[in-house]
């Protein structure tokens, strides 16, 4: 399952959903179109089983660690180290990225899988948003809409798949230290925001 996973996967980044067949995944995997069906009822089925996978590893590699951070600031700084980390750890030479198929392909889904992808997405940005709410309660965040910041810091981070190569001349340590800086320098105060040691 999993092969077949990672070959829709790298195909409908490639194509987009609606250009993709079930054919094309089945040439790609090596195994008949009804050899896929054995696995799998069909193409919206098996997009939301890959966008299921990619909030799977959002929650266990984002969410639950950063629920455990106590300090909003030190929270903020977890989520966005640890999105890129996701990011730019899926983004392979094959060019198959998860998440990335999970914000831009959602109107591909049936309505109750939509619905369940988009509760499962809301609660990630309750958490950035309930962070950013906490730091302007502490006086530590800049005069931003909370509703915009919290939106704008996931399009940046989420933007990565878009442009971040393995081969490129920054390596994921280094992309994750230039997004916090941006992202860190753009929401907090300049009282704020400085490395924790």
């Amino acid at each position: 399952m999993g092969e077949i996973y990672r070959a829709a996967a790298k195909i409908i980044c490639e194509k987009g959903y609606d250009a993709t067949s079930m054919n094309d995944i089945a040439d790609a995997v090596g195994i008949t179109k009804a050899g896929i069906y054995h696995h799998i009822p069909g193409k919206k089925d098996l997009l939301f089983r890959i966008m299921t996978f990619g909030m799977d590893s959002l929650e266990e590699q984002v969410i639950v660690p950063a629920r455990e951070v106590a300090d909003p600031e030190l929270r903020l700084r977890t989520i966005i180290v640890n999105h890129v980390k996701l990011i730019t750890s899926r983004s392979t030479p094959q060019g198959y990225n998860f998440v990335t198929i999970v914000v831009d392909e959602v109107a591909g889904l049936t309505a109750a899988h939509r619905r369940k992808i988009n509760q499962r997405k809301r609660v990630y940005v309750d958490l950035v948003r309930d962070t950013l709410r906490e730091l302007k309660a502490e006086g530590k965040l800049r005069d931003v809409d909370l509703t915009a910041a919290a939106f704008s810091l996931l399009g940046m981070i989420l933007w990565l798949s878009r442009w971040y190569s393995p081969s490129g001349r920054l390596s994921p340590e280094q992309v994750s230290r230039e997004v916090t800086k941006i992202a860190l320098g753009g929401l907090l105060r300049e009282s704020a925001g400085r490395p924790r040691r």
